[in-house]
């Protein structure tokens, strides 16, 4: 009954539309039977407030009281708001879609390459020496499809003459442990091209560009930083920002092709995204529709779509770069400042904890996703649990834990026949030379793991 009697005051202001008031009573509510109830009040009078930023940090103190819409809503929300505050820059020579004759919305002035979509201008910053006019038409148009394609379907329409294919081969490269894991296993002389966001944004560029330093002083190795604002299309379709399509990140590869003589682009995708569906439940990739297609896509722009690790899961990436010179200048923490990885964050669990660096398994974020079902990269994150001695975070997940998991830093021999040569012989040197094959029957192939229940 007592119960009922608190609630009628925060019920009365929220009716009335007094979400201050409403927040300000609930909050009161916080540490008494009627927990839920204010929860919910509170973030729901936070959201009409238009509070975005609070939102977020009441979700962040209080993970139980959201399944993650209203989460997505204030992220959305504020990546709204930044674009607004920002505003998207455009060329001087501005000009309508052209939904008939798509290469038209191509432009080049100075550096700065130009692509006109049905909502506005997104842009690259390209090397001196870029043309735009020497680059192929198969090239803009496998661009315009990885970008707008799934809103525009005309841009999944093209056909043009052959493009021939040149004679290097260049990675798109994050500064990630799976991404680095790929630079160390493929050839020296693989072009190494980084997407750099260039709008404000919660994503930091502070620790790969620290890597990228790192690499160019232990190799010698340059990596191409190209700016684009291109993570912004998502927004207009109502996603925060982010790649429109999987190989969006190569984008930028994809228009360099001629310029760099490409024969192909190579994409840091492990086991855990190819031969493991989500990461979960093992498939034949081989004849999985996303890899044909994928394959036969870049074949129409004359280039080889090429997964260079494959045949290794983030757990064997980690290895091939803790076994590397790089391994103490490796980060795929996307929030950390200079030097520093953030320790918070669900890749400073799985992806820098077992590199023996530091971080919080305690963390709101870190908690949440292990209690999240179906667990997200499930087999990675029990061998990051198991791995690190962490089972205790997780007594739910017991059962999953009880094999011994370290067969997943072995490599998936299958994986390897899916590389290309000339690549695949340095590929399968290098990856044999740090960690062992996996012998019949595959343990990879009966994983199904359901953390559902």
């Amino acid at each position: 009954m007592w119960k009922a009697w608190r609630r009628w005051p925060i019920r009365k202001a929220y009716n009335a539309g007094d979400w201050s008031a409403a927040a300000s009573l609930a909050r009161r509510e916080l540490t008494t039977g009627n927990r839920a109830f204010a929860q919910d009040i509170v973030l729901r009078s936070l959201y009409n407030q238009q509070a975005w930023q609070e939102v977020l940090a009441f979700i962040s103190e209080h993970p139980e009281a959201d399944d993650g819409t209203y989460e997505r809503r204030a992220r959305l929300k504020l990546a709204q708001v930044e674009q607004a505050e920002q505003g998207e820059p455009t060329p001087e020579e501005d000009r309508e879609w052209n939904g008939e004759d798509l290469l038209s919305n191509w432009l080049q002035v100075g550096q700065r390459v130009w692509m006109r979509h049905p909502w506005g201008w997104t842009h690259w910053d390209m090397p001196e020496d870029y043309s735009l006019a020497k680059t192929h038409p198969s090239l803009l148009h496998l661009a315009m499809q990885l970008l707008i394609g799934q809103w525009v379907p005309a841009a999944k329409q093209w056909s043009v003459d052959a493009r021939e294919p040149g004679e290097r081969l260049a990675l798109a490269y994050s500064g990630g442990v799976d991404s680095t894991a790929a630079l160390l296993l493929l050839p020296d002389d693989t072009v190494l091209a980084y997407h750099q966001r260039n709008f404000d944004s919660m994503l930091s560029h502070t620790l790969p560009l620290a890597t990228f330093e790192a690499i160019k002083q232990y190799t010698g190795r340059e990596v191409l930083c190209i700016p684009s604002n291109h993570e912004r299309i998502r927004t207009y379709h109502g996603k925060v920002n982010g790649f429109s399509d999987a190989h969006a990140s190569g984008v930028h590869l994809v228009l360099l092709a001629d310029h760099l003589n490409l024969a192909g682009i190579a994409f840091g995708t492990p086991i855990d995204n190819t031969w493991l569906k989500r990461g979960s439940v093992f498939r034949d990739f081989a004849t999985d529709p996303y890899w044909t297609k994928s394959r036969a896509l870049f074949a129409k722009a004359g280039l080889a779509y090429v997964l260079p690790i494959n045949h290794l899961s983030e757990a064997g990436a980690l290895e091939v770069c803790r076994q590397s010179e790089l391994a103490d200048v490796v980060n795929s923490c996307l929030r950390g400042v200079g030097e520093r990885w953030c320790g918070r964050c669900w890749k400073c669990f799985h992806k820098n904890g077992p590199l023996g660096r530091d971080f919080d398994p305690t963390s709101t974020e870190i908690t949440t996703f292990l209690n999240t079902q179906p667990l997200r990269t499930a087999q990675h994150a029990l061998w990051a649990l198991q791995v690190q001695r962490l089972e205790h975070l997780a007594p739910h997940l017991a059962p999953h834990l009880e094999t011994d998991l370290s067969w997943l830093t072995e490599t998936y021999p299958p994986g390897l026949e899916l590389i290309d040569e000339p690549w695949r012989a340095t590929v399968e040197q290098r990856s044999d030379a740090v960690l062992t094959r996996m012998t019949e029957p595959y343990p990879l192939e009966s994983v199904h793991i359901d953390t559902s229940s």
